[in-house]
């Protein structure tokens, strides 16, 4: 697929995503769920190099976004304290309905298709990611590693099991640390706007500081850029042009990033 044809494909499959999440009643009480474009363009760039109808492999980019797209709205419900006849309450219980209806929509669509093995895949994802969320939330450990390894889950899971279902080592190898470096590099982004995060929150209960936090963010990218730098100097076949261009752009960032927490 060349590199316009890719570009045109997560084109297409946003504004598909979007018409799903589109619903008024919704749309009237809370914000539209953004999608993560990033991921979006690591499933398309993979679905897109099988040997599948083109039906059959948007349905499942539409599907694993979807639920990606209901795992984040249920991170947006509020865990403050509200009085039971508040609005808050009241946008509360929508926003987890909003998250349950876009998950719901998954099975839909992979059952229009005959897709009934890959639901079981998804589903399983779905428990592993929401135990990842529960050790997160409730801050069992200290163990920095430990935290960020549940972190990973919660970011990595849909497509690793996307990648294992249709038994595509080498891609699910790189998406999954593509995963971890995007998701490093929105925390960033969240710790340099002051902006709240289950992960930050559990960094800054450890007593952790600012530029601690920045440097263990850092650390824990390494291993991921190393990975994902082979992958690119290799000349791997199947990684399309946009997706080559923003994984070089994703790795500069974070390590110019570092070089000036580095110098400061």
């Amino acid at each position: 697929m060349n590199v316009q044809n890719i570009y045109d494909t997560v084109a297409d499959m946003k504004e598909q995503i979007h018409a799903e999440l589109s619903h008024p009643y919704v749309q009237k009480f809370i914000h539209h769920p953004t999608v993560d474009e990033n991921k979006l363009l690591y499933i398309c760039s993979f679905l897109t190099t099988l040997s599948l109808e083109q039906q059959k492999w948007s349905r499942c980019a539409l599907s694993v976004m979807l639920v990606q797209t209901a795992l984040d709205t249920h991170d947006l419900v509020s865990t403050q304290d509200v009085d039971s006849e508040g609005t808050q309450l009241h946008k509360r219980q929508l926003t987890v309905l909003a998250g349950d209806y876009y998950s719901g929509l998954y099975y839909y669509y992979l059952a229009q298709t005959g897709q009934i093995d890959l639901i079981k895949v998804i589903a399983s994802s779905i428990k592993e990611i929401n135990i990842a969320k529960i050790h997160i939330y409730h801050n069992q450990t200290q163990d920095v590693q430990d935290m960020m390894t549940n972190f990973f889950t919660v970011e990595s899971s849909l497509i690793n099991s996307l990648c294992d279902y249709f038994n595509c080592p080498e891609w699910r190898e790189l998406l999954e640390h593509a995963c971890r470096l995007n998701a490093i590099s929105t925390q960033l982004i969240k710790l340099a706007k002051q902006e709240a995060s289950i992960l930050l929150d559990n960094y800054y209960k450890n007593g952790m500081k600012s530029i601690g936090i920045q440097e263990a963010l850092y650390a824990s990218s390494e291993p991921s850029v190393a990975v994902v730098k082979q992958y690119l100097a290799a000349g791997s076949p199947f990684i399309n042009e946009p997706l080559k261009e923003h994984l070089y752009e994703m790795i500069g960032s974070l390590e110019r990033l570092k070089n000036v927490v580095g110098e400061g």
